[in-house]
This record gives C-alpha cells, sequence and structure tokens, in this order.
C-alpha cells in the first residue's frame, strides 16, 4: 500500500511538472513568434497612432510608450482631447467629457493597473515570461470557435488569461479580472491584423470590451515606430 502511494505520489508531481514545462513551452514559442526574446529586449519605445470606432463615433488616438516606465495617450473625440498619462507610480488625466479641464492625479489602483499599458500592444505575456511573472496553462479550450491555449498569469493588480493560437503562437485575445478602487473589474481584448514591423510581429487591430466602457471599441493601428525618440516632457504632468 505505501509502494502504490510512494508510486501515486510520484506521478501526481511528475504530470504537474509536465504541465508546467508545457505552459513554458508554449510561451517560449509565443515570444518566439514575435520576433524572439532578443528583438523584444531590444524594445524601449514606441508610439502608435490609431483610429478608432466605438458606437458609431470615429475617434483618433496616440499613444507613447517608454516599456516598462511611462504610457501616453490621447484620444480626440468631438473636438476635444481625453489624456491620460502613468509615469513610473503615479499618473495623471484630463478627461473634458467628464468636466475636467486640468490634470487630475490617478488614484494609485489605477496607476497599478495602467502599468500595464508600458508594455507594446501583443507583447503582455512575453513580458510576463521575461519579468518572471507566475503563469501557468489552465488548457485548451475554444475561443470564439477556434482552439486556444489559456495561459493564466498572475499581475499584482490581477490576473489575465492570455489565448495563444496553437498553430501560429500568436496571441488571439486576453481576458481580466482586476480590481480597481475596490471593484471587481472585467474585461476583454481581441487582437488580429498581424504585420511586421522592424523584426517584430505585432498586431495591428485591437477590439476592446469591458464594464465601465461605452461599448466595445475597436482600434486600428494607421503608423506604428519602434524605438523612435520620445522627450519625457510629454509625461510631466501640467501645472
Amino acid at each position: 500500500m505505501k509502494k502504490q502511494l510512494y508510486t501515486l505520489i510520484v506521478l501526481l508531481g511528475t504530470s504537474a511538472l509536465s504541465f508546467a514545462q508545457t505552459a513554458d513551452e508554449i510561451v517560449t514559442k509565443h515570444i518566439a513568434a514575435l520576433g524572439g526574446a532578443d528583438k523584444i529586449a531590444g524594445v524601449k519605445t514606441a508610439q502608435y497612432e490609431q483610429t478608432m470606432s466605438v458606437q458609431g463615433m470615429d475617434l483618433v488616438g496616440k499613444t507613447s510608450v517608454v516599456v516598462g516606465k511611462s504610457a501616453r495617450s490621447d484620444i480626440s473625440v468631438m473636438g476635444q482631447t481625453i489624456t491620460q498619462v502613468v509615469d513610473g507610480d503615479k499618473g495623471w488625466a484630463i478627461n473634458p467629457m467628464q468636466g475636467s479641464t486640468t490634470a487630475q492625479d490617478l488614484p494609485d489602483d489605477m496607476v497599478k493597473l495602467q502599468k500595464s499599458t508600458t508594455e507594446p500592444t501583443g507583447m503582455q505575456l512575453a513580458y510576463a515570461k521575461m519579468n518572471k511573472l507566475p503563469y501557468e496553462l489552465v488548457g485548451k479550450e475554444k475561443l470564439d470557435g477556434k482552439d486556444v491555449f489559456n495561459i493564466k498569469v498572475t499581475r499584482p493588480e490581477g490576473t489575465y488569461n492570455y489565448y495563444v493560437d496553437p498553430t501560429s503562437y500568436q496571441l488571439v485575445g486576453t481576458k481580466s479580472d482586476i480590481t480597481v478602487q475596490g471593484q471587481k473589474v472585467n474585461g476583454s481584448a481581441m487582437f488580429a491584423d498581424y504585420k511586421a514591423v522592424d523584426g517584430l510581429t505585432l498586431p495591428y487591430t485591437l477590439t476592446i470590451s469591458g464594464a465601465g466602457m461605452p461599448g466595445t471599441v475597436t482600434a486600428k493601428v494607421t503608423k506604428l515606430v519602434i524605438n523612435g525618440p520620445i522627450d519625457p516632457s510629454v509625461f510631466a504632468k501640467p501645472k
């Protein structure tokens, strides 16, 4: 009986180890599909120009990212510009659509949440591995009728599920379960239209939905510059 119990424990341990190795293999192949670890590590800045559509409205956006440190997004809608910035452990926003024409500090948990925006779109799972965040393979499942690997990543602000195509090993989508100002918030994003840029292969179309949003947002990248110069002053809070 003791021998049988020992064998069972060994088999369970081996199974768990194999599962973990499988998760690591998937993420490693995903990193290779993006362009490789060296290419990803070489990305210091990213600048996006985007067109967006939500509830029949057309918006224009610009995003500047200093990887792992700062991000600024400016969205123009109905003649006004909504700005949101995270810079290190601080952040601020200007939202005239909510009656705010001066910069307001972001709450600490919102800054923590927005830290993920300092990672270029489509590369978040790669950075999770490179930054040694815990991740695991939940399993293989269907997403919009297609087979995907479900990789769960635990971040300081909550958990994220990254869905990886089993053929291309690119991200198909993500789902998040995070806490903002004491409340659980769920969101999802879908990635498509992958294109090559500076030795990387990145998504040029992003569809986002979640609690608190006016509707599903479809964003299309019209211009992407990798490692272009960014003036640090764009992240400074206006006085």
